[in-house]
């Protein structure tokens, strides 16, 4: 059996990096067909309306990019929310 994997920056991470999620926006904004970087499956797009943002997910493995938004300068990173205690307060700082 072949391996479809590829072996770029995103492989070993949990999630695509800025250069993968440039490169598989403009693909998928194209009208292409977009697979994983790891393992070649198709990739889903999530969209939160709410926010404003996307993120690509793979439908096999799970790899993801980071929620993000799209504009003139490009592709941009959401913030990620801020992390609650147990107690249900914001994290410190």
């Amino acid at each position: 059996m072949s391996d479809t994997r590829n072996t770029d920056s995103s492989s070993g991470s949990g999630s695509l990096s800025h250069a993968d999620v440039t490169q598989l926006w403009a693909k998928f904004r194209a009208g292409e067909t977009v697979h994983c970087p790891r393992d070649a499956h198709g990739i889903a797009l999530a969209v939160d309306g709410a926010a404003k943002a996307y993120r690509l997910v793979c439908t096999k493995c799970g790899l993801a990019s980071p929620w993000f938004s799209t504009g003139p300068s490009g592709v941009v990173f959401k913030s990620p929310p801020a992390t609650l205690n147990p107690n249900g307060n914001a994290a410190d700082e």
